[in-house]
């Protein structure tokens, strides 16, 4: 349980400046609160204080010698000083201590750019190196598991990596081995760095001695185009970025956000990209389709769409919790209220295994914001075994990771309506009669709701190519040869929808401005 006793608050001082935190804050926290910055290698919120680096080191009115301001708790009436001549000289001493055996690795370094131990010498140091003798020399290209490669010599021992494992990851594979400036952290016997957050240690690592095998010689950092996002690997949303390099994903790292995800994120969730970059479907593909473009497959699937309808043998729609909001519900309003469908299910991933970390049992992003918008309009939804046996009349599908995707191929297969929007080509999409190009998660802008209730913006990183178009757009165009139906042009006007019915909540969006109303339904 966390700790609700609130602390006694204390008045102390910082470069002069006064402030007021609660007791045993520490003085490096303390600092930034009033924007002044402390130098530091070792110290992280997340984990617990090593103390073993010394470059926070600043003196106080209460102790003779400087003292290490990631161990130094607030506490009344103390005075910090952190720039004095004292600390700027120790902060000198400590960096060149540092550099003493640290190889120039820079040019091939992939930390280079975003390099702790570079940004503090050149902001703290620039002092040149009095060292007279040769390097000592340690492990290289260590390989520490299936993700993760070691650089020895790069190593400062600030131990970020060995803490994460064993408090964060509840892992303690790692270990500090040797003494003096023959120390470096090392795997502990017969163990294996493969934890399902292992990757974390490579953002933790202050210097380029870990490294991510996935990463490794991809770019530059500095040519990287960064974009936030979210994680749709499972249903707690993890706030990720995701940097591109010539439209192609890099690398996905976390992003910091407590209510959720706290710093760091899954293995898993970083190498997801992966799936979307082969056997994409880009083009309007199918059965029935032959050498039709998008606006021809659009206008069939609409007028034999119509002739159901006025049949009174609508199709059944398989839902997908990797659609936005704002992809449910111009899917779900339409369908339901102008193609009358009344047989909705919801797919997607099957159950997994989860942990007390981060890992969710439920693999699909958006499950409980689908939910809320099927019962906004009343719709009980049914199971997608019972979804497949009534899909006499016809079938709309979206997206194709579903548990049951192998009995809906062979079910589409069968029907003269089979509708299937996906980002990738399966069994599914070339026995559809019609399959339609959609984004993947990394294309998709609009929101997903966690399985906590967080509702979070999802921004695409790339741009969706050739014919894929978003599912609020595809399912429009559906409609638009025989009903009349508000048009969206932004994905923000179905958000404020959203927003205003109390659907979604937001903080962060600003609002389009626009007078967006609904010509039916609720």
């Amino acid at each position: 349980m966390p700790d609700t006793e609130e602390k006694k608050l204390v008045t102390m001082k910082i470069d002069g400046q006064e402030i007021t935190v609660p007791e045993g804050m520490n003085v490096i926290d303390a600092a930034e609160q009033i924007g002044i910055y402390i130098p530091r290698f070792c110290y992280h919120p997340a984990l617990s204080v090593a103390g073993n680096c010394r470059m926070c080191l600043v003196e106080t009115n209460q102790a003779r010698k400087p003292v290490p301001a990631c161990r130094e708790g607030a506490r009344e009436g103390l005075e910090v000083t952190t720039n004095s001549d004292r600390i700027k000289e120790a902060r000198k001493d400590v960096l060149e201590f540092i550099l003493l055996d640290h190889p120039v690795d820079c040019p091939i370094c992939d930390k280079a750019g975003e390099c702790m131990l570079q940004e503090q010498y050149s902001k703290f140091s620039l002092r040149p190196s009095s060292l007279s003798m040769p390097k000592v020399h340690k492990p290289k290209v260590k390989v520490m598991g299936p993700t993760v490669l070691y650089d020895a010599e790069r190593c400062i021992n600030c131990t970020r990596c060995v803490r994460f494992m064993a408090e964060i990851a509840k892992d303690p594979v790692l270990t500090q081995v040797h003494r003096g400036d023959h120390a470096y952290i090392d795997l502990a016997p017969d163990k294996v760095l493969n934890s399902p957050y292992s990757m974390n240690v490579v953002d933790l690592c202050p210097v380029g001695a870990l490294t991510s095998r996935d990463f490794r010689f991809k770019a530059r950092v500095w040519f990287l185009e960064s974009t936030d996002t979210v994680c749709s690997e499972c249903s707690r949303g993890c706030n990720i970025r995701v940097d591109t390099y010539k439209g192609e994903i890099k690398r996905i790292v976390p992003r910091e956000n407590p209510d959720v995800n706290g710093m760091f994120m899954c293995d898993h969730g970083r190498l997801a990209y992966h799936e979307y970059e082969n056997d994409r479907l880009f083009t309007v593909a199918g059965t029935r389709t032959g050498d039709m473009n998008y606006t021809q497959a659009v206008n069939r699937i609409s007028l034999q769409l119509l002739q159901m309808i006025k049949s009174g043998m609508p199709p059944v729609v398989i839902l997908s919790p990797f659609m936005t909001n704002e992809d449910a519900w111009v899917a779900i309003f339409s369908l339901k209220v102008l193609a009358n469908v009344n047989v909705f299910a919801i797919g997607g991933n099957a159950q997994g295994e989860g942990d007390d970390i981060l890992i969710r049992e439920d693999k699909n992003p958006n499950t409980r914001g689908l939910m809320t918008i099927l019962k906004h309009f009343g719709i009980q939804p049914v199971s997608v075994k019972e979804a497949i046996e009534q899909a006499d009349n016809g079938m709309i599908v979206f997206g194709t990771r579903h548990a049951w995707i192998d009995e809906i191929a062979k079910k589409i297969g069968t029907l003269d309506f089979g509708v299937i929007l996906s980002a990738k080509a399966t069994p599914a999409t070339t026995k559809a009669a019609f399959a339609l190009p959609v984004p993947s998660p990394y294309e998709t802008t609009g929101t997903w709701t966690n399985e906590f209730g967080i509702t979070q913006r999802v921004q695409a990183v790339l741009q969706p190519q050739q014919e894929a178009r978003p599912i609020w757009q595809i399912v429009q165009d559906m409609h638009r040869g025989f009903a009349r139906m508000q048009t969206f042009t932004r994905v923000e006007e179905i958000t404020d929808i959203l927003m205003d019915k109390g659907l979604i909540a937001l903080d962060d969006l600003t609002n389009t401005g626009d007078d967006i109303t609904v010509e039916a339904g609720k």
